[in-house]
């Protein structure tokens, strides 16, 4: 669908629809997405009043807001307009808004309405000879399709920008690629850029084809390779990213996905490709080279974007806030070094990986690479390339080093034996060494008490400096501009870019402000920031104490919980089975607590609801035998103990538990209001049918938790959750579907593209839309859900398997009985039952597979299926307004002759 699309001009100012960009006499101004969007509704409806409730439906319609978002906005257009245009928005008292004044427009052209959808085989939008034939990559806002040109065959990569924020990250990755290959004679390590589309949407940069990324290409070709030719294949990435710096391009995303490698006759060649994060150190260095600053305006550059890149990958300094550097990029590579000589491309790096590597000269390469410290790292990847081109040389060099040392322990050998001939003086020596000896010791123990006593007061006072300056100081006025009204996450946040500045020389220190702003984060739902923190202080433990002290393993247990709850589930597990392995000796309540509440947030996250009740429980005795007063962390395990209960089918467990927490909340000489409003949230899926109580007790939880915590923490999205149900199984299907998009919104905005979340609540859109006789709407949203489903958890998975189940059905109300008998084929009723225990996953597959068959025509293998399916089903429905499978199974029945 399509729409006129205008450029509107006011004072000195110019908004092109098109392409959604403000200049200000005549000079493009950055200004974020929602802004702009105000600006052009205000524009469409100029000289009208527009309420504050009209803009917010219409600019953040299905996205959760704060109070202030909407005056924020308009503040940032003021400030983006200057002062005289800004005049022409005008503030109506307790209204809204109106743009006012002479107003003047221009068509443009056709703005597409839709999200780009792109499906293999048609052709790429605006290059109609090339097809599209799969996909490579897909993140948020961002597709990366591989195409084929109809006639020639030959290949191209087309990478989509789906919105303005994913278009500036395009235009920087043309403007540094054509960097690249306008500054350096030799270009053949980084990809072709031919084309690109930034002048209306879809947006894209037009490649030429780089092969296989590193890590697809590895599981089928690493392995049979030596360290040498290992080594040879990584000088060419080194020599990359050594010819990029030279011309002052930095990567700050290095990573397998982004080393593209390809046959060259009997070798392999390596090209990096995704500068769309880089950065150019010297900006003006484009105006020497006549490259225009695309992506770029009079309000930002290159050189001052701070994006991060791959968390794996980052170095320490850039995740405390620092800008990136040559040397973050040498960390980078110092990680894939690694991966590859160890054949663990992918895999993080963690203690004890030195076992993986056979030569100590690499193992000291690597480990200078990615030293956490960038003043003892190496100080550039030409470095690095040089000792890794010397590596023959240096083994020569050691080899000698090792005789030279073996030749004076012979030498000091022969001395001994010839002291041995004059005891005497030997004695008299030896008195005298033993003398100086104890006398050293005794001034060393002496210097190390004192030194001991001088470093816990230094670090006594920098905790007290950062409580009292970095925390609590940032909500005086004096120090913070907002004072009382910085919230908690704003505070934390900026007292976690002075924890290294602060911390400088004192890790012990360090590790421990981190591990707790890691709980902290965790606490209010900063799940990425939580695990950027607790990896710093694992980092800081293992290095400073070993990776066995009580700190590290601490570190690494809420490290895996948060890898769990942000979609990670292998990351989780690979983190989850290290911590095992460490403390498999230790049967301690302190280290089965450390196990036992991570294996519960990666059972949750699979969907396995029974898993994660035995492993919280466990944690939950041993919690309460090594820390009974940790109240906090004891309700949270006992809350999640109380919805995985009840999901696993033990409804009186899970009441039970739900009133014998409440009870102990209330007995506590403080506010138990929010502990109540969880423990009733938690306990509703053990009322099933019983609507009304269920209906109750979200109603009293939902105010609290709300004022609490917020409408975006992940409780309140729970509890939107599972009001939804509530209305599914009321049968209010009308309302259940819009109230379920706005659920699948909501949870997409909170967990991103990248989480099982996000599709599980997608999967719930489906569910409804197919209750409410929509089976084509619910299939579009069914298939999106299943396949993402599918790459995040993989087929097992119960929450796989649910959605599988219901876009089976839907394909089957559509008469695509083909797909829909290739999805029955993978569902397993005992694995349904392990996420979701409902005892009637197996008729329900039975009804399934009983209206495929009958609509293939095989009514005798059809009948007893249908009828001892529809038997069961009616058993468990509200046959006055029954479920679409059981009409579907009734109706399958009825068409039998």
């Amino acid at each position: 669908m399509e729409r006129a699309a205008f450029s509107y001009r006011f004072g000195s100012a110019e908004f092109d629809e098109s392409r959604f960009e403000l200049r200000v006499a005549g000079l493009p101004v950055e200004v974020e997405r929602r802004a702009l969007e105000v600006l052009a509704y205000l524009l469409r409806h100029a000289g009208e009043a527009v309420t504050k409730d009209e803009l917010l439906r219409e600019v953040w319609s299905g996205r959760i807001t704060v109070d202030k978002v909407l005056p924020n906005a308009i503040n940032k257009l003021r400030r983006a307009l200057g002062e005289a245009n800004a005049e022409h928005l005008t503030t109506l008292a307790r209204v809204g808004y109106r743009l006012e004044g002479p107003i003047s427009r221009v068509a443009v052209g056709r703005q597409l309405l839709s999200e780009l959808q792109l499906v293999v085989g048609h052709a790429v939008p605006t290059r109609p000879n090339f097809i599209l034939r799969r996909q490579l990559a897909r993140t948020a806002g961002n597709e990366v399709w591989l195409a084929e040109h109809s006639k020639t065959r030959e290949q191209r990569v087309y990478k989509f920008g789906l919105d303005h924020d994913r278009l500036r990250a395009l235009k920087r990755e043309a403007t540094l690629l054509r960097v690249l290959q306008e500054s350096l004679a030799d270009c053949s390590h980084f990809v072709d850029i031919i084309d690109w589309n930034f002048e209306s949407p879809p947006y894209f940069l037009e490649c030429g084809y780089g092969g296989d990324n590193l890590g697809e290409w590895a599981t089928s070709h690493l392995l049979p390779l030596t360290d040498a030719t290992r080594v040879s294949l990584y000088l060419q990435i080194v020599d990359a990213v050594a010819a990029a710096h030279s011309v002052g391009v930095l990567h700050k995303d290095l990573k397998p996905a982004n080393v593209l490698i390809t046959a060259a006759g009997e070798d392999w060649h390596i090209r990096l490709t995704d500068f769309g994060s880089g950065r150019l150190l010297d900006p003006e260095h484009l105006a020497k080279l006549g490259i225009t600053r695309l992506g770029l305006t009079v309000t930002e550059s290159v050189a001052t974007d701070a994006s991060s890149g791959t968390p794996l990958y980052v170095a320490p300094e850039v995740f405390a806030g620092h800008t990136p550097t040559v040397q973050s990029d040498v960390f980078a590579l110092g990680v894939l070094l690694y991966q590859l000589l160890a054949g663990r491309v992918g895999q993080p790096m963690v203690s004890g990986w030195e076992q993986n590597i056979a030569d100590p000269l690499l193992i000291d390469d690597i480990r200078l690479a990615t030293d956490g410290n960038p003043d003892r790292r190496l100080a550039s990847a030409a470095e690095l390339g040089a000792r890794l081109r010397r590596l023959e040389s240096r083994r020569t060099e050691a080899a000698q080093r090792t005789q030279a040392e073996a030749e004076a322990e012979h030498i000091r050998a022969a001395l001994t034996r010839s002291q041995a001939r004059r005891p005497i003086a030997v004695a008299l020596i030896a008195a005298l060494v033993l003398g100086i000896t104890v006398a050293i010791a005794l001034q060393q123990m002496a210097v190390a008490a004192r030194n001991e006593a001088r470093d816990e007061l230094a670090r006594a006072t920098a905790i007290t400096r950062f409580v009292n300056e970095d925390l609590i100081g940032r909500s005086n006025p004096l120090v913070s501009a907002k004072g009382a009204d910085a919230t908690l996450k704003e505070v934390l946040l900026a007292a976690r870019a002075r924890v290294a500045t602060r911390f400088a020389g004192q890790p012990a220190a360090a590790a421990a402000i981190r591990l707790s702003l890691a709980n902290l984060f965790n606490t209010i739902d900063l799940w990425r920031d939580a695990e950027a923190e607790a990896q710093l202080a694992l980092g800081l433990y293992e290095r400073y104490h070993g990776p066995k002290h009580i700190e590290a393993l601490r570190a690494r247990s809420l490290w895996a919980s948060l890898q769990a709850r942000l979609g990670r589930p292998i990351e989780a597990e690979k983190t989850l089975n290290e911590l095992f392995r460490l403390t498999a000796n230790d049967d301690s309540d302190s280290a089965r607590y450390l196990r036992a509440a991570p294996a519960s947030a990666l059972a949750i996250s699979r969907g396995d609801y029974a898993g994660a009740a035995t492993q919280l429980q466990i944690a939950v005795t041993a919690l309460s035998a090594v820390e009974p007063d940790n109240t906090t962390l004891l309700d949270n395990l006992r809350i999640n103990l109380i919805v995985c209960v009840a999901v696993a089918g033990d409804a009186d467990a899970s009441k039970a538990a739900s009133e014998s927490l409440i009870k102990d909340a209330l007995a506590r000489d403080e506010d138990a209001s929010l502990t109540v409003a969880l423990a009733k949230l938690a306990v509703v899926r053990a009322y099933g049918e019983d609507h009304a109580a269920v209906e109750r007790l979200l109603q009293e939880a939902q105010p609290v938790i709300v004022e609490r915590l917020g409408e975006n923490h992940s409780r309140h999205l729970q509890l939107l959750g599972e009001q939804l149900g509530l209305a599914l199984r009321r049968g209010d299907f009308e309302n259940g579907v819009r109230y379920a998009e706005q659920v699948y919104l909501r949870a997409r905005a909170k967990f991103g593209d990248a989480h099982a979340t996000t599709y599980v609540t997608q999967t719930n859109w489906g569910r409804l839309l197919q209750e409410a006789e929509q089976p084509a709407a619910a299939a579009v949203q069914l298939r999106a859900a299943h396949a993402r489903l599918l790459a995040i958890a993989g087929a097992e998975s119960a929450q796989t398997q649910e959605a599988g189940l219901l876009l089976a059905a839907a394909e089957l109300d559509l008469g695509n009985t083909d797909a829909a008998v290739a999805l029955i084929e993978t569902l397993d009723a005992d694995t349904m039952e392990s996420g979701r225990a409902t005892g009637m996953w197996p008729a329900v597959l039975d009804a399934l597979r009983g209206i495929a068959l009958q609509q293939q025509g095989d009514i005798a293998a059809a009948r007893p299926l249908l009828t001892s399916a529809l038997a069961a089903l009616a058993s468990e429905e509200d046959l006055d307004a029954p479920g679409r499978l059981y009409v579907q199974t009734r109706e399958a029945l009825a068409r039998l002759p």
